[in-house]
Parts: C-alpha cells; structure tokens; sequence
C-alpha cells in the first residue's frame, strides 16, 4: 500500500515541477517517494527476473551502462535502467516512478543501474547486486571525497556486496582489494599508449591477466579480445579511456549471458553517444555540439577534440566545480578565443582563460542567458564545452532533457 501512494504522490510531484520547469524533475519525485516507502528501490529490483547490476567508479560510468544496456537488449532481453544518468539515490528512486507500475514494480529480466560511488556504496548492503562493474579510481571530485581512498572505500563496499565484479586490471586502486576468483577482468594490452593515469597509490601492484582487453586502437575503429575470438568495432569511442568503457561492457555481458559476437559488433558499430559527450543535438535550427567535461582529464580530451577554428564556442564552469582551482590543470593553450563563458563559475574560467592569453569575448552567469546569447552567434560549427552542472540547466532550458 505504501508503494501505491508513494508512485501516486512522486508522479503528481514529477507532473507539477515540469509544468513550471521544462525537462526538470528528475531527482526531488525520487526524493518524495523514498521518504513515503523507503523499500520502494529494493522491491522494484527483486521483481526483475535476473537481478541487478551496478556501474560504479569515477568515471566511464554512463559510457559503460549504455553500452551494456544496449548489447543486454539487442540480446532480447527487458532491461530496466535509469537512463538520465541520475545515479544517485533520488535519481534511482524517480526512475521508478517513470517507469514502474502503480505498485513500483518493473517487467525487466535485468536491472542495470550506473551509481555514484558515494550513494552506491550507502545502497549496496540492502540490494546486493549480482553483479557490480568497476571501472576506475581517478583523482577528481576531491572537493566530494577529499582523497582518492576515500572513493576506494566506497567502490570495496560495492565489490564486498556484490556475488561477482567485473574489474579494471589496469588500475591498482581496483586490483588491491578484489579475490581472484571473484572477478572478471578488462584492460588495455601494453602496446597502447598513452595509458589512462589513475589516482596515485603507493601499495602493491597485483598483477590479473584480463578476460577481455583492448587488442588496438586506430582512428575511429578499435579490436577487442574475448576469449577465443577478436572483436572488431567502428566507433568513435577511440581514446583509450573510451575504450576501456566498452571493454567493461563487453566484460560484463559475457558475464550474464552468452552473446553472440556478431550482433555485439553490430550493436556498438550503431550506438549513439551518451547525452552531451560528443552529441549533436538540433538546437533552433543548428547542428550544436556538446562535450562535457567532468574533470581535468576529460576537459583536456574535449579540447583535443577541437580546433582553433571551431566557431562559435561557448565554455561552461557550474556549480558542480566547488574548487575552481584545478581549472588551472588545464592546458587551454591551443584556443585563441572564446565567444561565451558561462555558468556559475565563469569568472573563475575567464580568468584561466584570460591568463594562458584566450580572447574571452563575453562572460554570462545564468546558463540561459547564456545559451541565447550563444545561440544568436553565427558559425559553421558552434560547440559548447561544459561541466555537469552547466549541461544539465542548458539542456533543461534548450528542452533536450527528457
């Protein structure tokens, strides 16, 4: 009974918000919801035939889930997930709500769900996930967990709860703490280089031979290595953290089903980027392109995704960045100007800008205002760059959020 009330009232909830705020709404239903019945998730998941899985790490994680969503459905099979990438509790929670039954209840053979390592790690005990795909330890998002451990802790709590992991082998922070037996590797093979730089750990290194490892790279096409078989893929998922998010995908469906490999070449050759990372949206009538940059490490790989000659463009520094010092890792050098500098850390970004000789032409908080003057802008290729903050209230405001 309290699951009935609890979808009734976050529907109604969800309902009024988008009336006063277009694409708004995701997480604060989810939060209503789960203070009526807190056992809604948990009730939601053991209804699936297959159980859960869970992505978690400091980043890929989107990448990864879409990915693993897309070959567990191209399969035939029902997968419930949350597909705005709302990852924390109340995002876990308004998932239901939207595509639940009035009871809470879900017609999925398989639960998959991309968490945040912080909310993931509180939920684990309750749900248990079957299994639980970990895909790094990166040293950002300091300003939410103070040091890198800290995440460590968090993701051992996920992997301990969990009946099997699938594993980053390249990464020690991950390695350190998993059992053999437990585990599903992924990795790149030592001939790719450069090689993602993970957060610095002074312990032991041990060493795990991956079931599935990224065999080579080139220009938008990758191979992969299953056992007994390489896998070929066109995509433009061709930097090697990029990569490594489809290698855990890969990873973990071989986990959960037998695939057929031809239909996994022929469904990640046909996917679409994850919303804003690399994504060409019609916008008023442009082709607009959105990167997101979560962190220093992703800030510069969108940059080098970019020219000097990309016009217009606009870069955006929310709320999300509470230490806007680290805007000071990144190389900015190869742009000569920018025509818009927005969200609620413009300041901060204009002046880094400003200081590695960056022509800034115009500085606007407000992420609509922003997003118009942008708009009004002439150019063969206008591009935003922005942190998830900053994307979130432009896609709401551009009407892209679902």
């Amino acid at each position: 009974m309290l699951s009935i009330l609890a979808i009734a009232v976050g529907r109604i909830v969800r309902f009024i918000i988008r009336i006063f705020r277009r694409g708004g709404g995701s997480a604060f239903p989810g939060t209503v919801a789960s203070s009526i019945a807190p056992n809604l998730l948990s009730d939601a998941i053991r209804s699936a035939r297959h159980g859960l899985v869970v992505v978690s790490g400091s980043s890929g994680k989107s990448s990864t889930t879409q990915t693993l969503v897309a070959l567990l459905r191209a399969h035939g099979y029902k997968v419930f997930t949350n597909p705005s990438t709302a990852n924390i509790k109340q995002g876990l929670y308004a998932a239901i709500l939207q595509f639940g039954d009035y009871r809470g209840h879900i017609d999925a053979d398989f639960v998959v769900m991309e968490w945040d390592e912080g909310h993931g790690a509180a939920l684990v005990e309750s749900l248990h996930p079957r299994l639980a795909v970990l895909t790094n330890v990166y040293s950002d998002q300091l300003d939410r967990f103070v040091d890198p451990e800290l995440v460590v802790e968090k993701l051992k709590k996920i992997y301990d709860h969990s009946d099997h992991a699938v594993i980053n082998v390249d990464d020690k922070n991950l390695t350190q703490f998993v059992n053999p037996e437990k585990i599903t590797g992924f990795g790149l093979s030592p001939s790719i280089q450069p090689r993602p730089s993970y957060a610095i750990n002074f312990g032991p290194e041990p060493k795990f031979e991956p079931s599935v490892e990224v065999s080579k790279l080139g220009e938008k096409s990758l191979q992969v290595s299953v056992p007994a078989r390489l896998l070929s893929f066109e995509t433009k998922a061709d930097a090697p953290h990029q990569a490594l998010n489809l290698a855990a995908s890969i990873a973990a469906v071989s986990k959960l089903i037998e695939p057929d490999w031809d239909l996994v070449e022929k469904t990640v050759s046909n996917l679409p980027p994850v919303f804003a990372r690399d994504e060409i949206a019609s916008v008023r009538g442009k082709d607009v392109r959105f990167l997101l940059c979560l962190n220093p490490t992703s800030f510069t790989h969108s940059l080098s995704e970019i020219s000097d000659q990309t016009n217009p463009l606009m870069i955006m520094a929310g709320s999300d960045i509470s230490d806007p010092s680290w805007l000071w890792t990144v190389d900015f050098s190869k742009l000569k100007h920018v025509d818009v500098v927005g969200g609620k850390n413009a300041y901060d970004l204009a002046l880094r800008l400003m200081y590695q000789d960056v022509q800034v032409e115009r500085i606007i908080l407000e992420a609509d205002k922003a997003a118009d003057a942008f708009l009004e802008l002439s150019g063969p290729s206008p591009t935003v760059l922005f942190t998830a903050d900053a994307m979130r209230r432009t896609r709401r405001y551009l009407g892209l959020a679902k």
